[in-house]
């Protein structure tokens, strides 16, 4: 079963369009949002298992130029 998250993103400086366009690129990402608050970017992402999504927040979105904070909230239903 597939497991889905919604990953809050912190960026730093002028980083916000580039990230954003990486990670919209990205397998399993629905959708990416540049938003107003206390963070700077939303990704819908899915992924086969919470191993897959672990794989996909610590090695190809946390470690992306100008990303400073992730936190990630799993959907439950």
């Amino acid at each position: 079963m597939a497991q889905g998250a919604f990953i809050f993103i912190s960026v730093a400086g002028n980083h916000t369009r580039s990230v954003h366009t990486t990670i919209r690129r990205m397998e399993g990402v629905k959708a990416v949002y540049t938003v107003t608050g206390a963070y700077d970017i939303i990704a819908q992402v899915e992924a086969e298992s919470v191993q897959s999504l672990s794989e996909l927040i610590l090695a190809k979105i946390r470690v992306i130029d100008g990303v400073t904070q992730t936190v990630t909230c799993l959907v439950l239903n």
